[in-house]
């Protein structure tokens, strides 16, 4: 069937259809569809399948389902936050918590917080002053050196 001079086709033999030509068509043996303009959705939109953007940038705001591979950069404006502020990047700071307050690090000065224990297993070089609050335990000696 064609509607003013290929204007709207639909060809009988294998279904397809093409209206104006290119501008949007569908593969009738295998469903395949092409849109030549911008494809607008107000509602929402389940793929069951791959989401492939060949050019241009991809924007985002709900991603729920399944795995997420980025294999370029990942740009975000805003806050990260991953399974309820297990770990979280706030963006206007570049702070960093990690289990809301067991890790963090204030993106201003970068102080870091531990609520755990520290443990190191190489040495620690210390450039400032070391102040303890709680008791203190040496397993080895002590020297002090006076400059």
């Amino acid at each position: 069937v064609t509607v003013n001079t290929n204007k709207f086709k639909v060809t009988a033999n294998d279904g397809s259809l093409a209206i104006a030509t290119d501008k949007f068509t569908v593969a009738g043996g295998s469903g395949n569809t092409v849109i030549a303009g911008t494809l607008g959705v107000t509602g929402a939109a389940t793929l069951s399948s791959t989401l492939t953007v060949t050019s241009g940038t991809t924007t985002l705001s709900t991603l729920s389902a399944g795995a997420t591979t980025v294999s370029s950069t990942l740009g975000v404006t805003g806050d990260v936050t991953v399974n309820t502020n297990k770990f979280k990047v706030t963006a206007n700071d570049g702070s960093l918590a990690i289990a809301t307050d067991k890790f963090t690090v204030a993106g201003g000065s970068g102080n870091t917080v531990i609520a755990g224990t520290l443990g190191v297993t190489g040495a620690a070089t210390l450039s400032s002053t070391l102040a303890v609050t709680g008791e203190t335990t040496l397993s080895s000696q002590l020297k002090l050196a006076n400059d």
